[in-house]
């Protein structure tokens, strides 16, 4: 049985650091201004701490506050242009075309926004699915809830899931997944079954 490979999109696919993600950090402090009557930098320490505790700040921000994802998501990620704000993971192209088997997107970021960066990176035809935080009714990444629906929609048996978040993969190991994380400093954890530094080294691993 071929491995059906379930990829993460930011940081995974893309560097945001360069350009995209503070621009976004930016809107969400201000939503979160807004919201709560509070200065940008208690905003931003909420931003930071609901996605450190709940995997995204919205989630974080629906549990304690009831905000609408549809307002939040519309506010935050409506960028004019995506020209020169995103960066592609080094070869990535060549990995994508290199993997053999089902390539699956699974992200927590919104449909419009991941469609936009997979544009700018033109990979979309490597991918048969794509799964945005709206297919997991905003329960994403790393709930249980989410991984489950996630596997069974797009029927799941045997696969290997790259992603940055340490979380998201300790989730998927305790369903089956194989797990693949991209990081550059930190120790292994059991649960992770490779570590590598680019998306480009899953190609040298001793899964082929």
């Amino acid at each position: 049985m071929k491995t059906t490979w379930i990829f993460d999109l930011d940081n995974t696919l893309h560097d945001t650091s360069k350009a995209i993600f503070p621009i976004i950090n930016r809107k969400m402090n201000a939503y979160i201004q807004n919201l709560l009557s509070i200065n940008e930098q208690k905003a931003d320490v909420i931003r930071l701490q609901y996605w450190l505790q709940y995997g995204s700040t919205l989630k974080g921000l629906m549990k304690n506050y009831k905000v609408d994802p549809n307002d939040f998501l519309e506010q935050t990620h409506n960028i004019k242009s995506y020209a020169g704000l995103v960066y592609p993971a080094e070869n990535l192209t060549k990995t994508l075309a290199s993997l053999p088997g089902k390539k699956i997107l699974f992200t927590n970021a919104p449909k419009n926004y991941a469609l936009e960066v997979i544009k700018q990176c033109d990979i979309e035809k490597y991918f048969s699915n794509l799964h945005f935080i709206e297919c997991a009714k905003f329960n994403g990444k790393p709930s249980e809830e989410s991984m489950k629906i996630f596997l069974a929609k797009y029927k799941v048996k045997k696969a290997h899931f790259i992603d940055d978040e340490k979380q998201n993969l300790k989730t998927a190991k305790k369903y089956g997944v194989k797990t693949i994380w991209i990081n550059k400093g930190q120790k292994k954890p059991l649960y992770i079954d490779k570590k590598i530094t680019h998306l480009r080294e899953v190609l040298r691993l001793p899964i082929f």
